[in-house]
């Protein structure tokens, strides 16, 4: 699958410059149609009103978020006329109860969704932004930490592997991505002992890399931090990768939520991009 449009979420003046430059970055790596979205999120109407009385608390919180969706398509389309690149920016708003569905709508037809982790609220705004892209638009999610300095094309990716569909459908979203790589780890933790591939883990797999191109290797390990996140960060590190590809939300979003989880801890913490994909 080619990687024909991409799209950026701004809602954060702060972070909007970092995220638009690596949005571009990956749209020219690509030679994809980069979409802006500048996002002004206004106040809820059930947050406010009471018995719909008095509608103006709405109407005053949605005029401020249309404001900051202007400011930003304006910061927008100033960094991005002297670019080489295809790209188009649409403003909109949105209250917090219906953010899902409007982000849905508004990214439905992208092929991935780039995306920084803004430095506070990180499981507030950034993981519903997550779930709409993953759950609601069916898209896949590139995920870029707060404070790095990003690397595209990602030179070499970490591949986690399961057995999992989720993993494979991660895998083939991010081909693109893992063609154009010196080098490919594919990362088992712990496998299980009655996988089917127990003779050779990842072995099937990484057959399937290669016949795409993808110069890979297979790396088991055993979780040696508290969590399979924390095994996997570690190890990324360790290796000098860009990046992580991975499959999202194995379980629930409800168990996700009450227990944790490695997508959650990923989301949150992962100090490298992380290319999701349910």
């Amino acid at each position: 699958m080619s990687i024909q449009t991409i799209t950026t979420i701004l809602s954060s003046r702060e972070t909007a410059g970092a995220q638009l430059e690596a949005a571009m970055a990956f749209a020219r790596t690509c030679d994809a149609h980069l979409q802006v979205l500048p996002l002004g999120i206004g106040i809820d109407q059930l947050g406010m009103v009471q018995g719909g009385l008095d509608a103006m608390p709405m109407a005053v919180g949605l005029e401020d978020a249309l404001q900051r969706a202007k400011e930003m398509a304006e910061f927008a389309k100033a960094e991005l006329s002297n670019e080489d690149i295809r790209w188009d920016i649409e403003p909109f708003t949105s209250v917090p109860g219906g953010l899902a569905a409007d982000i849905a709508r508004h990214i439905r037809f992208s092929d991935l969704v780039v995306q920084q982790r803004p430095a506070d609220a990180v499981a507030g705004y950034a993981g519903k932004v997550a779930e709409a892209v993953l759950f609601d638009a069916d898209a896949p999610l590139l995920m870029l930490p707060a404070d790095i300095q990003i690397a595209a094309p990602a030179k070499t990716i970490m591949v986690t592997w399961d057995e999992s569909a989720t993993a494979l459908r991660a895998a083939r979203l991010a081909m693109p991505f893992l063609q154009q790589a010196a080098r490919v780890h594919v990362a088992i933790v712990d496998p299980a002992k009655d996988a089917p591939d127990r003779s050779d883990p990842g072995g099937a797999f990484a057959q399937f890399l290669a016949r795409h191109d993808v110069k890979c290797e297979v790396s088991v390990m055993t979780r040696t931090e508290s969590s399979i996140s924390e095994t996997l960060g570690q190890r990324a590190q360790e290796m000098g990768c860009d990046m992580i590809v991975m499959g999202a939300y194995g379980h629930s979003r409800l168990r996700q939520a009450l227990f944790g989880g490695t997508t959650r801890t990923m989301l949150e913490k992962a100090g490298l991009p992380v290319f999701f994909a349910h």
